[in-house]
């Protein structure tokens, strides 16, 4: 027993040599296991975080376009499976009208097709029959506003500061008396006699009465005015206000309009004197009177109209669209038939 001695020593030795590399790794092990386990538990709890930050702002359209793919995809393999290759397309043709069953993805689809076209370039204006030379006016009115804005709005405006405002009613009065008496004019050509008769009484009660004009005592003593030149005329005969032109200075007009407007000028105040200076001083003082008349209705519209051209443009062409003729013979010949207040008693109120 005692010669075995050293080789149990040396036995013992050994294995505890051998074995201490993994007493050493196991107990290195269970000293990192806790570490490990909070290394997973905050590596999971940071997918969590991640997956609910990709959940708020992932858009709902984008979670739905992958559940119908899902579902669509999964009807199509389970029909492949237990249907012949025929009725394939009968299981993936509810995915065309998607958009249509989902009100939300055919707004979002519809807002994706705007955004598309957001990037593209504008497409060319579609032409007004009624104004073929668009491009064309819109220069000339351009070149207006910029001469309103630097000569003829100033200068009304310092009038309308300067002037009192009865005295500008004056001035207005008085060259709308002559425009009352070429309305007159106008009214009989129209063949509306009554109409015509009315006018001229209320022209010759202006200018007797109102001082040439200066005051309107018509309008108070029931003479209504009604305002017409040679294009409406024309227009009452039938002839139709043809294409939309923009003229330097005289402002919008029409084709028809604008074969009238030299006579309309001829009959207009300033053509009474002979003189050329007493001629531009008249034709000066209407337009700046007119001018300044306008001056809020020009700040109201620059703003509130986005295009202040086919605003312009529209106004004016609903204004001098004149009913022919035969359309009002057409309204007059219209009866109207209104019934008894009270039926016939036969028995005489019994």
């Amino acid at each position: 027993m005692k010669k075995n001695a050293p080789i149990r020593t040396l036995i013992r030795t050994d294995l505890s040599s051998a074995l201490r590399p993994v007493l050493l790794s196991t107990a290195l092990l269970g000293a990192a296991l806790p570490a490990l386990a909070q290394a997973v538990q905050a590596t999971e709890a940071e997918a969590q975080e991640r997956a609910v930050v990709a959940a708020v702002v992932s858009p709902p359209a984008t979670t739905v376009e992958v559940a119908e793919t899902d579902d669509a995809s999964t009807a199509l393999k389970a029909t492949d499976a237990d249907a012949p290759p025929a009725a394939a397309p009968a299981a993936s043709a509810p995915e065309a009208p998607a958009s249509a069953q989902d009100p939300a993805a055919a707004g979002q689809a519809g807002q994706a097709a705007a955004a598309a076209q957001d990037g593209q370039a504008p497409g060319p204006r579609v032409r007004n029959r009624l104004d073929p030379w668009e491009n064309w006016n819109r220069k000339v009115f351009n070149f207006n506003e910029k001469l309103d804005e630097n000569l003829l709005r100033p200068v009304a405006t310092a009038y309308s500061d300067l002037v009192p405002q009865p005295a500008r009613q004056a001035v207005d009065n008085f060259f709308g008396n002559f425009s009352d008496a070429w309305s007159a004019v106008n009214l009989f050509l129209q063949g509306r006699f009554k109409n015509g008769a009315t006018q001229t009484m209320r022209v010759a009660v202006n200018s007797v009465f109102g001082i040439a004009g200066l005051i309107d005592i018509a309008t108070p003593a029931g003479l209504e005015k009604t305002t017409e030149d040679l294009g409406r005329t024309l227009g009452y005969w039938g002839v139709k206000t043809g294409p939309y032109i923009v003229w330097p200075v005289l402002g919008p007009s029409s084709l028809r309009d604008s074969v009238t407007l030299p006579v309309n000028v001829y009959y207009s105040p300033a053509y009474i004197f002979d003189d050329g200076e007493y001629k531009f001083a008249i034709t000066a003082l209407q337009l700046i009177n007119t001018r300044a008349n306008l001056l809020r209705v020009t700040d109201m519209l620059d703003g509130i109209a986005l295009d202040k051209y086919t605003f312009i443009r529209d106004a004016y062409l609903q204004r001098r669209n004149v009913k022919t003729h035969k359309e009002q013979e057409e309204e007059d010949d219209y009866e109207v038939i209104t019934p008894d207040e009270k039926p016939a008693n036969p028995q005489g109120g019994r």
